[in-house]
């Protein structure tokens, strides 16, 4: 079951709604997830504000989203729902890459080669407080094309000041600096070949929040698993949470995008670090060869917890997972440089015949830098790499994001990719296991 790491793959663009006007609907699929915005503030006197009903609501109106509903000034209505929506339309064309690879058994293994357009994100997001200003919740709707998943998540919460706030619901657990509420500000028609690999997915769980001290920010959550989207409650471990902490620094207002549209006059920087550790199950009878667990993958494109994936006919049921992520960021004038590294560690296996090692290691790098042309324009090149015991993947790209509406949410990109040994797969990105060759992904993505 691909279809749960798809799915996980692309909850990460919905889960949560954008805070600001230069930051639209944060992504919110469990897979693309983004930190949940924080709830929307009391009308400030200071500002006008649109006419009232007679019943002490305002009338529907527009800011930072459709606002459905909202308490005029001094009303004691404590209750404000805002609509926000984004669609991202993307042509994948990987007919020059190769049609088939071999793992490190031998074995030779067909390529998914890909010529289509798919609305491959369309999400609905509504959000705001109930009750109590400081309750906020988010409600998401997310389909896609590309998968032809449906899917309903969300989340409620209770701010209690700008350093804590807890929330419970659908989240990605946040173990690389893409899965804290930055999707899809990236560099690129999407999230790298090496972030795919090596991030966790979506979870059920409780996670708190806050930005303690100007500047210094945390994401720390307990989650069922690495990634349980439509994984039935039955059948998760029943020893051991998953976890995973993020903190990073923003000086200067670098801010979730990793371009600078904004073009800051001051050098903003952003220096992060997040660590991940869960005790993982293959959800799955040891007589099911393919796993429900579709999470992690070895580095020539087998899953961990399929039958066969370190020695022939052995099927590891558990195994501990590590990930340390290091994260850095500067934008300059139009300018803007973004990396991260990953090493990640398998062990402690449970596996029911011999195998040929008792641990893995991998590590790898995400890396790409941008310069705006002119306001609308930006050219951008990345690179990523994926080292591990039985493959070295490795993708680089050039490319250009044109902003037709002089603003941050409306967008059209277009990249090349060169790709070698890619081991991960997913229908929501361009990448397939085994690609060797050139790819060439195209998007048209709307939020508001």
């Amino acid at each position: 079951m691909r279809r749960v790491a798809i799915g996980a793959a692309a909850l990460s663009c919905a889960l949560f709604p954008a805070r600001g006007w230069a930051q639209a609907p944060a992504e919110a699929k469990p897979s693309e997830a983004s930190p949940p915005a924080p709830p929307a503030q009391p009308v400030d006197p200071s500002k006008p504000q649109p006419a009232a009903a007679p019943t002490g609501w305002l009338l529907p109106h527009w800011d930072k989203g459709f606002v459905l509903a909202s308490p005029a000034e001094g009303s004691n209505l404590p209750f404000r729902l805002v609509l926000n929506h984004v669609s991202q339309f993307k042509y994948t064309n990987s007919m020059a890459t190769n049609s088939t690879y071999m793992d490190h058994f031998g074995t030779v293994h067909d390529v998914l080669r890909r010529n289509d357009i798919q609305l491959t994100r369309d999400v609905f997001y509504f959000s705001g407080y109930a009750f109590d200003p400081r309750l906020d919740f988010n409600i998401l709707l997310f389909t896609s094309s590309a998968t032809l998943v449906a899917t309903a998540a969300g989340y409620v919460g209770f701010v209690f000041n700008k350093g804590f706030a807890l929330r419970a619901g659908y989240f990605s657990l946040p173990s690389v600096r893409s899965l804290t509420g930055t999707y899809p500000f990236f560099h690129g028609v999407d999230r790298s070949m090496a972030t795919n690999y090596f991030r966790p997915g979506f979870t059920q769980g409780v996670w708190a929040q806050g930005e303690p001290i100007p500047g210094f920010n945390y994401i720390a959550m307990i989650g069922n698993a690495l990634n349980t989207l439509d994984i039935k409650s039955s059948s998760l471990d029943e020893n051991r949470f998953a976890s995973a902490v993020s903190l990073w620094y923003d000086r200067n207002d670098f801010g979730k995008p990793w371009n600078d549209y904004e073009h800051h006059q001051s050098v903003a920087l952003r220096i992060g670090t997040a660590f991940t550790f869960a005790r993982e199950d293959r959800l799955s009878d040891l007589d099911v060869s393919t796993p429900e667990n579709n999470a992690t993958y070895l580095s020539d494109g087998l899953l961990l917890f399929a039958t066969g994936s370190l020695a022939p006919n052995v099927t590891i049921s558990k195994a501990d997972f590590y990930l340390w992520a290091v994260d850095a960021g500067l934008k300059y004038r139009g300018l803007a440089i973004n990396a991260e590294l990953y090493l990640r560690w398998l062990n402690n296996f449970v596996h029911d015949g011999p195998l040929p090692m008792s641990s893995l290691f991998d590590w790898g790098f995400d890396f790409s830098a941008g310069y705006f042309l002119w306001r609308g324009g930006e050219l951008f090149v990345r690179s990523s790499l994926i080292n591990g015991l039985f493959a070295t993947g490795v993708e680089g790209s050039v490319g250009f994001t044109f902003y037709p509406f002089h603003t941050r949410q409306v967008w059209l990109n277009l990249e090349v990719i060169g790709i070698r040994d890619c081991p991960y797969f997913s229908g929501y990105y361009s990448y397939s296991v085994g690609q060797t060759g050139v790819v060439i992904p195209a998007q048209f993505l709307v939020r508001f």
